[in-house]
């Protein structure tokens, strides 16, 4: 664990306000980003990113720093998303907000295009399983390692390498007309 990252996890066992502060500016967007996709608004986003951050601050006791921080955060996220997902059974949430969603400064054409896409990805992502979806989400969207998404979702790194070859194939499929072979 870095020497820095020791520091704010003392000063959050501690109950230091600049350390919670540091906490939510450095995780908060990302913490966000993930419980958009297992919430069916905004609203519910927001309020699902408070309930992760309250029990982060809760759970912080029990981090031991075996893993990254940003690790065990993603895993305390993931599981109140689950439980979230299982408590509202919410419809899919749109991936508007991705890269490839169409910008303000967009040609219509090529706006047009990149919507269809996102919609396209969206429907595609809608036909995974769970986790095979929850693996794509962390992997490809949040950008975790395989041996971060293996902690954070407590299975063995061969199972994320597994999932995410299935999940690949199975998108390779439903995008057929966007993707290269």
């Amino acid at each position: 664990m870095k020497s820095e990252e020791a520091r704010w996890i003392a000063g959050l066992r501690r109950g230091d306000a600049a350390a919670f502060a540091w906490l939510l500016d450095t995780f908060g967007g990302r913490v966000h980003g993930l419980a958009r996709r297992y919430a069916r608004c905004d609203a519910d986003a927001d309020d699902l990113t408070q309930e992760i951050f309250v029990a982060l601050h809760a759970s912080l006791p029990k981090f031991r720093g075996e893993a990254a921080l940003s690790t065990f955060i993603y895993r305390v996220a993931m599981n109140h998303c689950l439980k979230h997902r299982a408590r509202q059974k919410p419809e899919s949430v749109p991936y508007d907000d991705l890269p490839l969603a169409a910008s303000e400064t967009d040609a219509p054409e090529r706006a047009a295009a990149r919507k269809e896409l996102a919609r396209t990805l969206e429907t595609a992502l809608g036909t995974l399983t769970e986790e095979h979806r929850q693996i794509v989400v962390l992997h490809e969207l949040h950008g975790l390692t395989y041996s971060e998404c293996a902690t954070a979702l407590g299975v063995p790194v061969g199972t994320v390498k597994s999932r995410l070859f299935h999940a690949f194939r199975k998108l390779r499929v439903q995008l057929e007309g966007y993707v290269r072979a």
